[in-house]
């Protein structure tokens, strides 16, 4: 792979230029320098990145572009010179809690704990504390976390068990790991409004609880060892329900477990000389348990026996942990009399975690530095009539790479196998070229992923290998000193020490799934669901199928195996269901950004045109977005109807979702007789995209993205008509818009609002052209005969948010018996009173009019625009949700209760963000 030794010498003068990048030994220091350049990724998907120079805390919304800055401490924005840039990251799994350390200069550091408001980016200082010199934190966990849900190949989903230590009465739970060797436990009690504070040492036995005063942790230091910091330092939860910190020092490193057996000399690392700084070659391991005794919490640590190594420098050090597999219940002694079951699980591994650590030695600073990995099992022996339970720390794997470097790993988590334990390694090249097939490029391969077993650190060949790819300027150099991914495991953001990059990480191979869905799911349907029923954001899920490496059959693949799944859950009545409402807004979510994809990548079709592809693709997301408002309107109706009618405080809220939905019944039922006299049902041959050379290189051609058949009958709208689940939802808000309209109408107008509010829904009604009595009971026989459709067609034409071939029959005789129809008047359809008023300006269907461009995306009434409204993430339009919007503050109306469910997301399932994208 190499094709020129990276040790030689430079000649002088003007090098000749060969056409490949090398790496020298200083592009890797930074790596033992312990450069802090923190990165952490939340579940709602928004990537928090240290400034490069200043005290800022930034946030960027992934996948847009949009960036904000976290409101600083107090102490910190009076005297910004005094602290550096944070040191340390980490955000709450539940999203609601974010953490960070800026050190000081030459003072205190402050630590400062965040609570998030409704919108992604609304953060607000929830408490700051300073953290002494040579106390600072390393690193941080959070205790208290929920049960991680996983889904089978079935699409069935289940919880794994609680990782970590249970916390009742404390929420939340921060666990922070500090150089002086020190656990500092900081939580929030019900109703306190301020935190509480325990702390242990690390190094020696320590228990304390709440209440009690703190006692000196260490011994008076002297010798050598009196300055002693720790530089490294990594938290272990385990599904036990114990805690593992582990942190490394500037002379020395620690963890957290039991032993029962002191350090012999022997096994001691050597001292060192006064003035002496540099790395102890030891890693301090010590158990942590967190307890709550019906009253108070208490801290409890007690040290373990040090790993010592041989090498110089340590570069990083993680905790994996996998839940056991499920135990056999026909394994049981007490299931059966039979003696040829298999052995009961032994006690021993009732608790196992993996220690992984990676090392850098040097030499003599003139080559490329080996790099080298090591495991450590870490499990409990029980204890026996002699001996009592302590801890075994076992050396299970080592591995090299050269020529090869190590740049981070992280623990790895399979979604068709989550018990089993494996770890992700970012891999560096020292030597490359410059061009791809001979071609300029303006990246170029510069390293690999690799996933690798454990506990023996072997590859695992069952996931695939991308790339890492660089600009051709930075190639070889400027690489990443952290890493964090994202809330699904399929991206990860790397930082450096001049930029910040998003990489794809390695995939698990499967066989080509069955887009009926009837078939196991694939490994991308099986984290989406998951993903899905946990409620967390979907962002980087959404950007892996809108690769160019995706096909868009793939796409439907996977959207067929979450309906499927949503469906096994459903039928379950567990709290794993979840509602195929957030399918489609997850479909909304890849198809709004297919068309920047597409043109991103220059696509070309043999008879369309990139506006073509993009508006198909547009007019997907659309029709999502349509079903969504659908189900949002109807359950509006449902939330203000009484035993009378309707809630009379709410009138013209109730108003502008009527106006709305009679609209939406126009375009359909426009649709519908468009195509009334078309007899040819046979779609068109499918239309292929060209491919294009990726990168102006021709021997590296991207796959083609096949747009598919474009049939009449294709179009998304007409999807109402034919999809069961669709067409009940159309049926039911017809019914309560025309018993809105029936009601308002019988009534006597107690008032000028009421009495504008009724005259404006009866212009919106009687001039629709539309019988919204005799459309409901035609929709109620349809929905009969549509409601025999088996899932193998109904399923895949959701996915596709389109109807699909098998449908098109149907749909034709539905299209057919609403043309001759009397409820619908067809001159007052197709011509509005505002047509031949206004002319033929507003005839035109691809630019919106004023008032649909201002529409509120949950209440479909015009925006007032009086304060700061709110946008969503996910599908871009805009809300000023949880304002007055005409509603008195006093008036506790089903309305408002109704607003407040969609305070912190869209109707598309999207999260808000404060002001325009």
């Amino acid at each position: 792979m190499l094709g020129a030794d990276v040790n030689s010498s430079p000649v002088k003068g003007k090098a000749k230029d060969d056409g490949r990048w090398r790496s020298s030994w200083w592009d890797f220091h930074p790596l033992v320098e312990n450069i802090q350049r923190p990165v952490a990724w939340s579940t709602s998907s928004v990537i928090f990145t240290a400034h490069s120079s200043q005290p800022l805390l930034l946030g960027r919304l992934f996948p847009s572009s949009k960036q904000f800055v976290v409101p600083s401490p107090e102490p910190v924005l009076r005297s910004l010179p005094s602290f550096e840039p944070p040191s340390v990251i980490s955000v709450a799994p539940n999203d609601q809690w974010l953490f960070a350390f800026y050190p000081g200069v030459e003072g205190d550091g402050i630590a400062c704990l965040w609570k998030r408001g409704y919108q992604v980016d609304s953060w607000t200082v929830k408490e700051c504390w300073p953290m002494g010199p040579g106390a600072g934190v390393i690193t941080a966990a959070w205790a208290g976390v929920e049960r991680e849900w996983i889904t089978s190949s079935d699409g069935s989903c289940s919880r794994l068990p609680l990782c970590g230590p249970l916390t009742l009465v404390s929420s939340p739970t921060l666990l922070l790991v500090t150089q002086s060797h020190e656990l500092h436990v900081c939580y929030a009690r019900p109703y306190s409004p301020s935190l509480n504070f325990l702390c242990c040492s690390l190094v020696q036995p320590y228990f304390i609880t709440e209440g009690q005063s703190r006692a000196p942790f260490h011994d008076v230091p002297s010798g050598p060892k009196s300055s002693r910091l720790c530089i490294k330092a990594a938290i272990g939860l385990m599904y036990a329900g114990a805690l593992a910190p582990v942190t490394r020092n500037d002379s020395d490193l620690g963890l957290t477990l039991d032993a029962s057996h002191e350090v012999t000399s022997e096994e001691q690392s050597p001292p060192l000389d006064w003035g002496a700084l540099a790395e102890e070659q030891s890693i301090e391991l010590c158990e942590v348990k967190l307890r709550f005794d019906g009253s108070a919490i208490g801290l409890m640590s007690y040290p373990l026996t040090p790993i010592y190594h041989s090498s110089l420098h340590l570069t990083n050090l993680a905790f994996t942990c996998a839940p056991l597999p499920k135990s056999d219940p026909s394994a049981s002694p007490k299931s059966s009399p039979r003696k040829d079951k298999q052995p009961a699980r032994p006690i021993t591994d009732t608790a196992a975690i993996y220690l992984v650590v990676s090392f850098f030695d040097y030499d003599d600073y003139n080559s490329i530095p080996k790099s080298e990995m090591m495991s450590y099992s870490i499990f409990r022996i029980p204890p026996s009539p002699t001996v009592k339970s302590y801890w075994s720390v076992r050396h299970t794997g080592e591995r090299s790479f050269l020529p090869r470097v190590v740049l981070s790993f992280a623990p790895g988590w399979s979604p068709c196998n989550p018990r089993k334990s494996s770890i992700i390694v970012m891999l560096a090249d020292i030597a490359g070229s410059k061009s791809r097939g001979g071609f300029k490029a303006k990246e170029v391969p510069v390293g690999s992923f690799t996933v690798l077993q454990l506990p023996d650190l072997s590859d695992d060949e069952g996931w695939d290998r991308p790339r890492i790819m660089s600009p051709v300027s930075r190639a070889g150099m400027d690489w990443p000193v952290s890493i964090a991914m994202s809330v699904n495991r399929t991206l990860l953001c790397a930082v450096s020490m001049t930029r910040v990059s998003i990489h794809c990480l390695p995939r698990p191979y499967a066989s080509n799934g069955d887009l009926t869905g009837l078939g196991p799911l694939s490994p991308l349907a099986i984290t989406l669901t998951s993903a899905m029923v946990s409620r967390k954001s979907i962002a980087d899920v959404a950007h892996i199928l809108c690769t160019s490496s995706t096909r868009t059959e793939s796409v439907i693949e996977t959207f067929c195996g979450v309906l499927l799944a949503q469906e096994v859950n459903a039928r379950s009545g567990g709290a794993a269901s979840f509602t195929f409402m957030e399918v489609v807004g997850a479909e909304l979510e890849v198809y709004k950004y297919f068309p920047f994809q597409l043109v991103r990548t220059r696509a070309r079709a043999a008879s369309t045109t990139d506006e073509d592809v993009k508006e198909y693709l547009t007019s997907l997301w659309k029709n999502a977005h349509t079903i969504c408002s659908v189900a949002s309107t109807l359950s509006a109706f449902e939330s203000c109807k009484d035993e009378e009618g309707y809630d009379l405080d709410v009138v013209w809220q109730l108003v502008s979702l009527s106006e709305w939905a009679v609209t939406f019944l126009e375009d359909i039922m426009k649709e519908s007789l468009l195509l009334s006299d078309m007899t040819d049902i046979v779609p068109k041959e499918e239309i292929q995209l060209k491919p294009e050379p990726m990168d102006d290189n021709p021997f590296l051609l991207q796959s083609t993205t096949p747009v598919n058949a474009k049939s009449p009958f294709d179009n998304p709208a007409l999807l109402h008509l034919v999809h069961p689940l669709l067409l009940a939802n159309i049926i039911d808000m017809i019914s309560h818009v025309n018993r809105f309209y029936q009601w308002l109408n019988s009534m006597t107008a107690k008032g000028e609002s009421a009495q504008m509010a009724r005259g404006a829904l009866l212009d919106v009604v009687d001039y629709s052209g539309l019988n919204l009595e005799a459309l409901e009971g035609i929709f109620k026989n349809v929905l009969r005969e549509v409601s025999t459709m088996p899932g193998e067609q109904t399923r895949p034409s959701l996915a596709r948010c389109h109807p699909v071939p098998a449908q098109h029959y149907k749909l034709q005789t539905i299209i057919q018996t609403l043309s001759s129809s009397a409820a619908i008047n067809k001159p007052r359809l197709f011509i509005k009173p505002s047509d031949l008023v206004d002319g033929f300006t507003n005839l035109s269907m691809s630019t919106p009019s004023w008032k649909e461009q201002g529409r509120d995306v949950v209440t479909k009434g015009q925006l007032l625009r009086r304060g700061t409204g709110v946008t969503c993430l996910r599908c871009g339009q805009e809300s000023e949700v949880g304002g007055e919007l005409g509603v008195p503050a006093h008036v506790l109306s089903m309305w408002r209760s109704w607003e407040s469910t969609w305070m912190t997301r869209c109707v598309c399932g999207g999260s808000w963000v404060g002001g325009k994208l």
